[in-house]
This record gives structure tokens, C-alpha cells and sequence, in this order.
């Protein structure tokens, strides 16, 4: 009996003691042996310029719900930073200080005691790279390794926080289970890489509102008015050697070179102008430039990270179509070698109006050449108040007298044209445009009425065109012939005839 009971405790022991020993030593450090490497995926999530939260909390594992747009193309590198981390919790600096002060020496480059260990690129539709197979420890001590935003696509302006990685890190909720398979979210802001509008002056001076209630921009030929460029210069611009925009405007738009002005940058130093011309008749743009700038300079430099404005004045020139919407397009080059980023914005539609006529016999519509008209401003009460004198650039100029008004002849086809003028709705004062014929077809009678006509968005349509009319005169012999005496002579046999009829009828009356 005592050697079964002694028997039955020997075993009992056996099987208890594994427990004994898993107590003693600790299941976590049984665990950490096994992991000798980890997996760290790194997501990039960008967000709109404005819009980036600062809620969002990096948990180590996948997160669905983190927010942002994935981003391709963002280069990150990997350094060994663990001496360097270490000395500094050695030193008495909490983890939390230690991290700071890494991620502070790494805001511009790598620091020096970073030792590079891999390199990727964010890819695909989740915007992802993954450093695999990361050692988790180094003898008895815990791996640290520094994450670093080393290029991004022009759109970001500035780059994610260095991220700062202290193994091991655990798995949520738990202070035992070691995650070896990590998944952090860097983040930052994008912008656009250059826009494009009018200055507030010129869209003072050009916006119309049509009939219909739309609104749109409106210049005379000759008008000039401003553009202003915003450039988001890239947080990393001193590694690009190709920086530079080229402003390209549509034929009828011609762009002045010298008034480019980049604010906060000197001319000659940081950037360079030049002018980009049309070259022939069959262009289909207008004068142009392109700055260059120097992305060593200190100036440009100092912009990166931040926005550059340029402006400069353009002028609607006499080969702007009307009806036809003209703008030009500034477009934003930003590389290295062949790996240029081209980014393209466009300028406001402009508008210029017009109006044409056709001349032509009002009984039987044929065409009439040789009609002499000058362009008027009427006011309120129909009264010629302004003479319009076109110049051969085709601007317009008005003067209170016809002495050197301009004189629009109609063409073989009877086709009279006006373009290049403001809209109706721009008049002032209640006046309107009108036509007046100072010389009319030959063998037709001059009109006496200025022919009144409106300028507005879609008027010089082929559709639209106005029918002025002119009457024949009546066939008369030329002053001084023969034949108009015998009309007089007939004349006064008339008269005297009835003359002395009328007389005897009143004396037999008498009688």
C-alpha cells in the first residue's frame, strides 16, 4: 500500500512541475524568444490641405477606419537608430523623451547615428510598403528603428513626422502578446501643386451677368488685366534639379514677360524669365513665358514647404475670336532627369463680343457693297454721345466727335463686322451701340435712323446676324437735262388750263 501512495505522488509531481517552472521563468520572455523578427507595413494616408485631424492613433495593427486618402509613390527609409536611443534612456530620458528627440534630429535628414537598413516606396491602391523581416533584438537589447519620408509626389508639401519604432510593441489590450506583424499610418497634407485664377481687380473690372443670370469675363480688345499663379513649393525642392513653369496662353492672348514678379524672390537670383513667342500666323497660342527657378538658391530654399505667388498682366489682342472662350494654361515642371512631374492649371474663360451685319436691298435682298458706317454710343435719349476710332491693334478709343472716328465699309457680301468690344450690359448711364450710315450704296437712300444693336454672349453668331436695309431711289433724269424742262412745261399747260376753265365756268355761272 505505501509503495502505490508513494507511487501516485511521484506522478503528481511530474505533471505539476512544467506549471512550477512556466511560472518561474514567465511566459512573456518564453514567448519573446520566438519572435526573432518582425514585419512592419507602413500605409501612407494623405488628406486634403486644411483638412488633416490630429485624432487618429497608431495601434500597431490594421485600422480600417483610419481616414485619409492612400497615397502612391512615397519613398521611406529605414534606419537602425538602438545605440543612439538607448544612450539617451541610459541618460535618464523616458521612452517618451528619447522618441521626441530622435524624431526631432531626423525633421530635416537622417541624423548621423542612423545606420540606413532598407528602402521602399509606397505602392498600389492601399499606398503600402512593407519592411519585412525586421530583427527584433540585437543580444539582450530591443531593436529601435527610425522611419523617414525621404520623397513624395509634388502635391505634398510637407512630409510625414519621422516615425520612431521602440520593440517590442504588444498587441492591443494585451501586456504579453508580442505583435510581430505591425501596420503604422503616417499622414500629412496635400495641395494643389499650382492654381491659377485672376487678379481681384481684373475680375472686378471684367465680370458681366447675362441675361439669363450667369456670369462670365469679358475684355475688349486692347484691355489688359492680371494673373496670379499659387505654386506649393514640395518640402524637399533643394533635391530637384528641373523647377520651373511655362504659361502658355490661347491665340488672342498675349502674355507680358516683364511684368512676372515671384513675391518674397529676387529676379536673376532665385529664378529667371524669358518670353515664349508665336512664331508664325498658323500659331495657336499667344506670347507666353517661362520662369526658371533655382532650387539651390537660398530663397527657394526657404519657400519649401510653402506656397510661391506669381503675377503678371496679359492682354486680349485683335485675334481673339468673339464668342470663343480664351484662357492659357501654366504648367508647373518639377523632377529629377527624366522623371519630371508635369502638373497643368488653366486660367478663367474670357470673353470677347462682337456683332455682325449684313447690307442688302430691302425689296430684293440683294447684297450691297460700298455702305460707309461709324460705330456710336447713343445714351438714354438717342442722342450720338461717343465716336468710336479703332486703332490697328484693335482697341477702341471714344471721342464726343466723328472727326476721327473709324468708318466700317460694307464688303462685296453686304457683311459689315464688329469685334472685339465690351458687352452691352458694361455701357453706363443707360447708353447702347448703335451703327450710322454716312454714306449709303450707290443709287440708294441714306438712312436717317442709327441702326441700334446689343453685344452680349452669342451675338456674333452666324445666326444672330442684323439685316440693315436701303431703298432704292426713284429714277430721275441727272440735273440739267432736257427732260425735266418738258416735265415743268406740261406742268403749266396743266395749270393754266385749269386755271382758265375754272375762270369761265365761274362767269357763265354769273350770267
Amino acid at each position: 500500500m505505501k509503495s502505490k501512495s508513494w507511487s501516485r505522488m511521484v506522478n503528481t509531481m511530474l505533471l505539476v512541475l512544467p506549471l512550477f517552472v512556466s511560472a518561474l521563468f514567465g511566459a512573456t520572455n518564453v514567448y519573446a524568444a520566438s519572435t526573432d523578427n518582425v514585419s512592419v507595413t507602413l500605409h501612407k494616408r494623405v488628406f486634403d490641405e486644411g483638412k488633416l485631424p490630429d485624432n487618429q492613433i497608431n495601434t500597431g495593427e490594421l485600422d480600417s477606419n483610419f481616414g485619409g486618402t492612400p497615397l502612391a509613390g512615397v519613398t521611406f527609409t529605414a534606419y537602425d537608430v538602438t545605440d543612439h536611443y538607448l544612450s539617451l534612456r541610459s541618460s535618464g530620458d523616458t521612452a517618451e523623451k528619447a522618441t521626441q528627440s530622435v524624431q526631432s534630429d531626423a525633421n530635416d535628414a537622417a541624423p548621423s547615428y542612423a545606420t540606413e537598413i532598407a528602402k521602399g516606396v509606397t505602392a498600389g491602391a492601399d499606398g503600402t510598403v512593407t519592411f519585412s523581416d525586421l530583427k527584433s533584438k540585437d543580444g539582450d537589447k530591443d531593436k529601435v528603428y527610425l522611419f523617414v519620408e525621404t520623397n513624395s509626389p509634388t502635391t505634398i508639401t510637407q512630409k510625414a513626422a519621422p516615425i520612431v519604432l521602440a520593440l517590442p510593441v504588444y498587441k492591443s489590450g494585451s501586456d504579453s502578446e508580442i505583435n510581430s506583424d505591425i501596420h503604422v499610418y503616417p499622414k500629412n497634407e496635400q495641395t494643389d501643386a499650382i492654381t491659377k485664377d485672376l487678379s481681384d481687380e481684373s475680375k472686378k473690372d471684367l465680370i458681366v451677368t447675362l441675361p439669363d443670370g450667369s456670369k462670365v469675363y469679358n475684355a475688349t480688345y486692347g484691355q489688359k488685366f492680371g494673373y496670379q499663379l499659387q505654386i506649393a513649393v514640395p518640402w524637399n525642392i533643394a533635391d530637384k534639379d528641373t523647377f520651373n513653369v511655362v504659361d502658355t496662353p490661347n491665340l488672342g492672348i498675349d502674355d507680358d514677360a516683364t511684368t512676372v514678379k515671384v513675391a518674397g524672390l529676387t529676379q536673376g537670383t532665385d529664378y529667371t524669365v524669358s518670353a515664349t513667342d508665336a512664331t508664325d500666323a498658323t500659331d495657336k497660342n499667344g506670347k507666353g513665358f517661362k520662369i526658371t527657378f533655382t532650387p539651390t538658391s537660398a530663397g527657394v530654399k526657404a519657400a519649401a514647404g510653402k506656397k510661391l505667388t506669381v503675377t503678371y498682366d496679359a492682354t486680349l489682342t485683335n485675334a481673339a475670336i468673339p464668342d470663343k472662350a480664351h484662357n492659357n494654361t501654366a504648367t508647373l515642371n518639377i523632377g529629377n532627369g527624366s522623371d519630371v512631374t508635369s502638373t497643368p492649371a488653366e486660367g478663367p474663360e474670357i470673353y470677347t463680343g462682337g456683332v455682325k451685319f449684313v447690307k442688302q436691298d430691302k425689296q430684293s435682298a440683294a447684297k450691297l457693297a460700298g455702305a460707309e458706317f461709324q460705330l456710336v454710343k447713343l445714351n438714354a435719349n438717342g442722342d450720338k454721345v461717343a465716336y468710336a476710332t479703332q486703332a490697328a491693334d484693335g482697341s477702341y478709343t471714344w471721342a464726343s466727335n466723328s472727326d476721327l472716328a473709324t468708318t466700317y465699309t460694307s464688303n462685296d457680301q453686304g457683311s459689315v463686322e464688329l469685334k472685339g468690344l465690351e458687352y452691352s450690359t458694361k455701357l453706363t448711364d443707360g447708353q447702347s451701340y448703335s451703327l450710322v450710315e454716312t454714306k449709303s450704296p450707290s443709287d440708294y437712300a441714306l438712312l436717317t435712323a442709327p441702326v441700334k444693336f446689343t453685344v452680349t454672349k452669342g451675338s456674333y453668331a452666324d445666326n444672330q446676324t442684323i439685316t440693315v436695309t436701303n431703298i432704292k431711289k426713284g429714277i430721275l433724269p441727272a440735273t440739267g437735262g432736257s427732260g425735266i424742262y418738258l416735265f415743268l412745261i406740261v406742268g403749266i399747260i396743266l395749270m393754266s388750263g385749269a386755271y382758265v376753265w375754272n375762270k369761265r365756268n365761274k362767269k357763265n355761272q354769273n350770267i
